[in-house]
């Protein structure tokens, strides 16, 4: 039964398309064979406009004058952002305070002693009511610790970053750098 319906309806269709077949390519503007390529002319034969040279714009750079190079403070000796950064590993706020920020450095020591101290005060074993040893408060002391965590890494980031400030803001930190242009600066940075 279901292969006759299916026989019907193939028959249908294929009837109904050979109708409409001869229909579609009576349309006005039907194209029934692709349009062809264009011709490219062969190699050897170009033509005299083809030929001639056209002029093509140059975009000449921009000569800048050069700055003067700042001179470093006297007395005054670079400082190493990796040391700054090895110190504040060790004790924390002690980078900033190396670097020259001394009130920065105090800052991030105090935001590391107390986060450390209410972290380890949350995870105080206490008896609970029915005599077992539980933490005193497990999610504050998770929460203290991620926030300890974070101001300790961000504090040794803050200690390189704050040497290498240092190092800018007196004229301690050369950079090499080769520039395309006619005034070439040449730099080192250490």
């Amino acid at each position: 039964m279901k292969f006759k319906a299916f026989l019907l309806i193939a028959c249908l269709g294929l009837t109904s398309s050979l109708l409409a077949a001869p229909n579609f390519w009576n349309v006005d503007n039907a194209t029934p064979t692709p349009v062809p390529p264009p011709q490219i002319p062969e190699w050897g034969n170009t033509t005299e406009e083809a030929a001639k040279p056209t002029a093509t714009p140059v975009v000449a750079p921009k000569v800048q004058k050069a700055l003067p190079t700042p001179t470093p403070r006297p007395g005054i000796s670079p400082l190493s952002p990796t040391q700054a950064a090895l110190f504040s590993v060790f004790i924390p706020g002690s980078g900033q305070v190396y670097a020259g920020d001394p009130l920065k450095g105090i800052v991030f020591a105090s935001v590391f002693g107390v986060g450390l101290w209410q972290t380890l005060d949350n995870f105080r074993l206490v008896h609970n009511s029915s005599g077992d040893l539980v933490a005193k408060d497990e999610n504050a002391g998770n929460l203290f610790g991620l926030v300890t965590l974070a101001a300790y890494g961000f504090g040794i980031q803050d200690a390189f970053n704050t040497a290498d400030h240092y190092n800018k803001r007196n004229y301690l930190t050369l950079n090499f750098g080769i520039s395309p242009q006619p005034n070439a600066r040449i730099a080192y940075m250490f």
